[in-house]
């Protein structure tokens, strides 16, 4: 009995390890039409063709031509992140979840309900409480789960492999716009990119 005891416990154990090292499912799809990113990817010694796997590759200067990649320090809104989607030629209207908090629908190209991919936005008082709120929460959503964040805002994006988010995220600009982090099983990794904070 007691051997049954301790093979139940050393299941239930197991499988506890396994969903946490999964990371939460959104239920999303993302767009089957994202851009391979090769081409804007770069070895750390800024050779072309990197492994897309953490600390093999950063995100190519190239990449991110047009766009103001200085470090930002001063105070942002969602309207500033509004603004920058609609140079990137998207007309994203936020949907306001509370004070500080807005939803981003990006289209998939999926028939409906489920026809968008869903970004958080918080709007954070300081930098350092958006770096502490994006990292917390990729750590709470688990492995895949990724965003960015560019001064006092930090944006949440749902799960997706490596190589879909980063593509997700290079299609619309937003590794450009601001660090792209993402959730890994131990931890969140940051991928060097032409824009950076401390």
């Amino acid at each position: 009995m007691a051997d049954a005891s301790i093979s139940l416990a050393i299941a239930a154990a197991l499988a506890l390890g396994l969903t946490a090292c999964s990371g939460i499912d959104a239920g999303i799809d993302y767009p089957s039409d994202l851009p391979d990113i090769g081409p804007q990817l770069l070895t750390p010694e800024n050779a072309s063709s990197p492994s897309v796997s953490f600390s093999r590759f950063k995100i190519a200067p190239d990449a991110c031509k047009g766009i103001d990649t200085h470090p930002i320090t001063q105070p942002l809104s969602q309207e500033d992140f509004t603004r920058f989607l609609e140079a990137q030629g998207l007309k994203i209207e936020p949907k306001k979840a509370r004070d500080n908090l807005y939803w981003y629908e990006f289209p998939n190209g999926k028939d409906g309900p489920d026809n968008f991919v869903r970004l958080r936005l918080a709007v954070l008082d300081n930098q350092a409480g958006a770096a502490a709120d994006l990292h917390s929460s990729l750590l709470e959503h688990g492995p895949g789960w990724w965003g960015v964040r560019r001064s006092n805002l930090a944006i949440l994006a749902p799960k997706a492999s490596l190589r879909e988010g980063l593509s997700f995220a290079m299609k619309h600009k937003l590794a450009c716009w601001g660090m792209f982090t993402i959730a890994g099983n131990d931890d969140a990794y940051v991928v060097q990119g032409p824009y950076s904070e401390l």
